[in-house]
């Protein structure tokens, strides 16, 4: 009996943790803007013409109460452009950057759910997330959002003979999660910086978005063998 009362405390109490940590918030979640080749510092003129021209009005109607951003690493000169490209869209909405979580092996994988659970508790607006290009996917694996089921459309593009990320190296790509579930990505569609090239097709991002539903299953195997929350947004 008493063991058979303890399992169904444990049940209940994991019961409320996750209802505790699912909220509803729109959240948006882009990368840096350009930066110059070589590594070296700041943005590329048509990184500034998009973060001062662009990024401000695509985000100025969508109800934007909170904006993350990764801290900046001197030691791997990560998220710098990342805070260069969030300082406009902050001033334009007059809200402050929270760049209390960091990026790479040392950072904890759970600090932006955190940030996002803090503030879904008070408010129902929509969150802007920052991101460092080269860590976009480390973030999505850890915000542990779900890809919407879908039927095969035999849609194979060039998957099957590519291996690069479909979205690596495009600055423009807006991924939205809703209650949880990762929206097809949309582009930022800069005026006179965005859109397909004449004779192109647009590639397909099933690759980036099969390897995070990889990596979720792995670390949500891992977290149950560990007794590790993870986050169900």
């Amino acid at each position: 009996m008493a063991r058979l009362l303890s399992s169904r405390l444990v049940t209940l109490i994991l019961a409320i943790s996750s209802a505790t940590y699912a909220f509803t918030n729109p959240i948006y979640i882009i990368s840096n803007a350009e930066t110059p080749s070589l590594g070296l510092s700041g943005l590329t003129p048509v990184g500034l013409q998009r973060v001062q021209d662009c990024i401000p009005s695509v985000f100025a109607s969508l109800n934007i109460g909170k904006i993350v951003s990764c801290l900046p690493d001197a030691e791997t000169s990560s998220c710098f452009s990342t805070i260069a490209t969030a300082t406009p869209l902050a001033t334009s909405l007059g809200l402050p950057i929270d760049t209390s979580c960091g990026t790479g092996e040392d950072s904890d994988d759970e600090c932006v759910g955190d940030l996002l659970t803090q503030f879904a508790a008070h408010s129902t607006k929509s969150i802007v997330i920052v991101w460092d290009l080269n860590q976009m996917d480390s973030l999505l694996e850890n915000l542990d959002a779900d890809e919407p089921e879908e039927e095969d459309d035999n849609d194979n593009d060039d998957d099957d003979n590519d291996d690069e990320d479909a979205s690596g190296g495009h600055y423009d790509i807006i991924t939205n999660v809703v209650n949880g579930i990762l929206l097809p990505d949309t582009s930022q569609s800069c005026a006179g910086i965005d859109g397909q090239a004449p004779g192109t097709f647009r590639r397909s991002l099933r690759l980036r978005k099969k390897r995070i539903a990889i990596a979720q299953s792995k670390r949500r195997f891992n977290s149950r063998i560990a007794g590790k929350r993870s986050y169900h947004l």
